[in-house]
């Protein structure tokens, strides 16, 4: 299990897999959004990132980790026109969070 986990809709984090971090796809239709972040933080991970339209549905959970060292929740912005400054400011988020670039394009 890595130690980052990926949350959000298909369209926005299926990308991440191939760099060897867990993916977690939001549909609203399937679970509560608290009951799915619920199971999603009892898996210990240091890093999570999760897109502002999840983020917004788990907020009050989001907040409640601010008390906490671990785990770090960054929230990122889905598709749209800024894709890349974003990625590009989220590999740099990573590296600072854990020490190595797993983000790395190959």
């Amino acid at each position: 299990m890595s130690s980052i986990a990926v949350l959000g809709e298909e369209r926005n984090v299926l990308g991440f897999k191939p760099f060897g971090v867990d993916v977690y796809l939001f549909y609203e239709r399937d679970k509560d959004p608290e009951e799915w972040f619920k199971d999603i933080l009892k898996k210990k991970y240091e890093l999570i990132i999760v897109t502002e339209s999840v983020a917004e549905k788990i907020k009050t959970q989001i907040d409640e980790l601010w008390e906490k060292e671990l785990p770090v929740v960054l929230t990122i912005r889905g598709l749209g026109e800024k894709a890349r400054t974003s990625f590009d400011r989220l590999r740099k988020l990573v590296i600072k969070a854990v020490g190595a670039d797993l983000l790395k394009e190959s």
